[in-house]
């Protein structure tokens, strides 16, 4: 039986393809690879790695809700501390934050967060360490970075 290995990418109707590419683009810091003139525009975090992981289609009407939410997965929760900063200064809506508790994998910071359109979207890092509780709690992303992670693993925070 073929294995899937991950993500490849996801595709959105969008109202203002402009506005959405420059979302993408300059809050998250994607990287416009190519494009359908007016159209359509492919969007990736590494060229190197994958073409692109998602393409903006003009055409959406409405205010259809497409999908749950796309994840975006960081390499420490110190990045999504400082993503939800930008999204502060920009002025990007904020869901929601929370640590997600899984048995294989330990536990997440997550930020979910709102684009132009209202999709929501979810940044997050995994933090490995956890005591033997599921969590599933919110978080405040305003505390420090040694207090989010705490919370996510279940440790005692350090001090500072």
């Amino acid at each position: 039986m073929p294995t899937i290995r991950g993500l490849s990418h996801v595709v959105l109707y969008v109202n203002d393809l402009d506005k959405m590419v420059a979302f993408y683009r300059d809050v998250l810091g994607l990287v416009k690879y190519r494009e359908h003139a007016g159209r359509m525009v492919f969007l990736t975090a590494d060229p190197d790695i994958e073409d692109h992981q998602l393409a903006l289609a003009k055409g959406r009407e409405g205010n259809a809700k497409i999908i749950a939410h796309i994840a975006w997965r960081v390499d420490t929760p110190t990045d999504v501390k400082e993503f939800y900063e930008r999204f502060k200064a920009q002025g990007v809506p904020v869901d929601h934050c929370v640590s997600h508790a899984y048995e294989e994998m330990g536990n997440t910071v997550s930020c979910y967060f709102l684009d132009p359109e209202g999709n929501r979207l979810e940044i997050y890092a995994l933090v490995a360490e956890r005591d033997d509780k599921r969590i599933n709690r919110p978080l405040d992303l305003d505390r420090s970075v040694d207090e989010i992670v705490a919370t996510a693993s279940g440790l005692q925070a350090s001090p500072h």
